[in-house]
């Protein structure tokens, strides 16, 4: 039975924001024949999933995500056959408010859930070949709020040793894309990549950067000393590069300053690089 929201007007919110690349094993799953899509619509209090998180019920396959660790996964999969079956939404709550006393979240809070059965996948799909072309889109789907879909931050990484090594596996082991070309591209470089060059030669740099610099990369650093900045960006000056493109370039890099570890080094850029993409 559906259950009304008796969540504050301020706990539920419209248009949220989530990593294209955490909704896309879900709308994968879906894609291909429906099933049930399942959306935190409402939070009341603190809780560790986003609004906007998603989980799927595939038609005639095993569900795909989560919304708790484990909480409400079991009580949803009888939610979801229900509606696939009657082809009705239903919004569901638990926690804080719940009429499910048997279902508890540990943190205290309550959120709302609304499940939504998905006969044409079609917008699914759309959505898909949006995500691909790395392009910030939106899954409007009619019962549930815009969920809006940004792509991940893209490392392209240029330079050789072990700092550039060290960050270019760090980052992939955090999921994020990473590229390393032979040489900048502009048209390659699109509003949610960030170009890093890790050189001890700094003369290599200027190319790069001068092509970096005619792109949409939303963050472009080099690493090096405060002098080694200094000196990148007279270079570009020379180069006629104009001041409000020179200072587009980040140096020193790096939210941990003065390190020379190339494991913290990595951390540290890889971590300003993702607080710039927020």
């Amino acid at each position: 039975m559906n259950q009304t929201s008796r969540f504050p007007a301020h706990a539920v919110s419209t248009g949220p924001l989530l990593s294209a690349s955490e909704a896309r094993p879900m709308l994968e799953a879906l894609a291909p024949a429906g099933g049930v899509i399942a959306m935190i619509t409402g939070i009341d209090g603190a809780f560790y999933r986003p609004l906007g998180a998603l989980m799927a019920f595939p038609t005639s396959a095993d569900p795909v995500g989560g919304l708790s660790s484990g909480c409400i996964e079991g009580d949803l999969a009888l939610h979801a056959q229900q509606v696939a079956e009657t082809d009705a939404p239903r919004t569901l709550l638990y926690g804080k408010g719940s009429s499910f006393v048997d279902i508890r979240l540990p943190c205290g809070s309550g959120i709302e859930v609304t499940l939504l059965p998905i006969r044409d996948p079609a917008p699914l799909r759309a959505t898909l070949e949006r995500i691909d072309d790395r392009r910030e889109t939106t899954l409007a789907l009619p019962g549930l709020p815009d969920l809006r879909l940004r792509p991940d931050p893209r490392m392209v990484v240029f330079g050789e040793g072990p700092e550039a090594d060290g960050f270019a596996m760090l980052a992939a082991a955090a999921g994020y894309p990473v590229a390393r070309p032979d040489r900048a591209r502009p048209e390659e470089l699109d509003p949610r990549s960030a170009v890093v060059l890790f050189f001890h030669d700094h003369e290599r740099e200027l190319d790069i950067l001068t092509a970096a610099l005619d792109s949409d990369a939303f963050w472009i650093g080099a690493q090096g000393s405060r002098t080694a900045h200094a000196r990148r960006c007279e270079g570009l000056q020379d180069r006629g590069v104009a001041k409000p493109a020179i200072d587009r370039v980040r140096g020193p890099i790096g939210l941990i300053p003065g390190t020379r570890d190339p494991r913290v080094l990595s951390i540290s850029v890889l971590a300003e690089i993702i607080e710039a993409a927020r």
